[in-house]
């Protein structure tokens, strides 16, 4: 039990923070119902769940950075790579939201706005431009 009110204090933390540090942005930029979505599936993890992106996040990271310095985002384990991050992401999407173009859209997030740049630039140089080419020429494949 201690370690489930554990689980549900980390994410009462989360949300705060994420209030605290996107949520009038988010809303301006994407509106009061998708803040709120997205607030509800967070609140609505489980610790399950919330253990199964940090391994999707882990991999793809760990990928990125064995990946990056190659240069090769067309390759099939980029492709995996790629896969993997859309697998996390949904993971904190309402299922009928994710789509290729979705996915691409968070990608090219990685690459135009300086704080996604710099977490992935933090874990290999280049890593925000070759993780957005990799999820480019992954959901490319689907979009057409």
């Amino acid at each position: 039990m201690e370690e489930k009110q554990s689980f549900e204090e980390f994410k009462k933390q989360l949300l705060e923070e994420n209030e605290k540090n996107y949520g009038d942005e988010i809303r301006e930029e994407y509106g009061e119902d998708v803040y709120e979505t997205s607030s509800d599936i967070l609140a609505s993890l489980t610790e399950e769940k919330w253990r199964r992106s940090e391994e999707l996040r882990i991999k793809a990271e760990d990928m990125l950075q064995r990946l990056a310095p190659q240069g090769d985002a067309k390759s099939d384990e980029a492709a995996e790579m790629a896969r993997l991050h859309g697998e996390w992401a949904r993971i904190f999407w309402e299922s009928e939201n994710y789509s290729p173009e979705a996915h691409l859209a968070v990608a090219e997030m990685y690459v135009n706005d300086e704080r996604f740049s710099a977490y992935y630039n933090s874990i290999v140089d280049g890593g925000a431009e070759f993780i957005y080419e990799a999820i480019k020429n992954y959901c490319e494949k689907f979009m057409k």
